[in-house]
């Protein structure tokens, strides 16, 4: 059975309400709120023209029962919408990118200093000195991120590859083994993992040409976040994890 998604964040964007759902790193989104948001009258059809690796099928908890439904990435979202001649649906892009963007700088889904309003909305039922203990724990959980975000980047915003491999769980032998199964990586001419072209153009990845100890020059492959993203997105379809990634 499919992991039941929940809504982790919800706002209002040029009039359509937004519901995000699963992780604010790799979010998802249900592909029946994203065709009224850009006003396309056919799901189906625009799911079909998603690339495979930006959607998947999810289970939703509705009216007492669990449903299916299809879900797209934050890159099948922006597909659809490019995809779209519809004037609202460049419009919902610039505006849900700069919305996922000011998320992620606290490193939290709740924004910092929004924490006591989040819990007042949502567990208004709770007795104060309840309310007051979440409060603090989401104001200490956002702190802890965004610690965890600044030491895992350097001040290029790369990340080593070994780093990430640690950050996923997973051995960076094994790792590069992966993304090259996965047509990610490569080998060069001296036997480096480097990424494909199309992976340095999107952003998710960054070679540097570094000095090594034997004089020699080498290239040395780099994640951003967005490949740091991507590739946890990879693990989890692929079925590396048994438990959801909370991010």
């Amino acid at each position: 059975m499919n992991e039941v998604l929940t809504v982790i964040q919800e706002t209002e964007i040029l009039g359509k309400k937004i519901k995000v759902y699963d992780n604010i790193e790799t979010p998802l989104f249900l592909a029946s709120d994203v065709a009224d948001w850009i006003e396309h009258s056919q799901t189906s059809k625009m799911v079909k023209s998603v690339d495979d690796d930006e959607k998947l099928m999810g289970t939703l908890f509705l009216s007492g029962q669990n449903r299916d439904a299809w879900f797209l990435t934050e890159d099948g979202l922006y597909e659809v919408c490019m995809q779209s001649r519809k004037p609202i649906a460049k419009k919902m892009k610039k505006e849900i990118k700069k919305y996922l963007k000011s998320i992620r700088l606290t490193g939290a889904a709740i924004p910092h200093g929004r924490e006591q309003e989040m819990v007042n909305y949502y567990f208004s039922s709770l007795s104060s000195d309840l309310q007051g203990k979440i409060v603090n724990e989401l104001i200490e959980k956002n702190k802890e991120l965004q610690t965890f975000y600044d030491d895992l980047m350097n001040t290029e915003g790369l990340m080593q590859m070994n780093t990430v491999a640690k950050e996923l769980g997973i051995g960076e032998y094994t790792l590069f083994a992966y993304l090259r199964g996965k047509k990610v990586l490569f080998y060069d001419k001296d036997m480096v993992n480097v990424p494909y072209e199309r992976f340095r153009k999107e952003g998710k990845f960054a070679v540097k040409e570094t000095p090594c100890h034997d004089g020699k020059i080498r290239s040395v492959t780099y994640s951003t976040k967005k490949g740091l993203d991507y590739i946890r997105k990879l693990l989890r379809k692929d079925g590396y994890y048994d438990i959801p990634i909370v991010s």
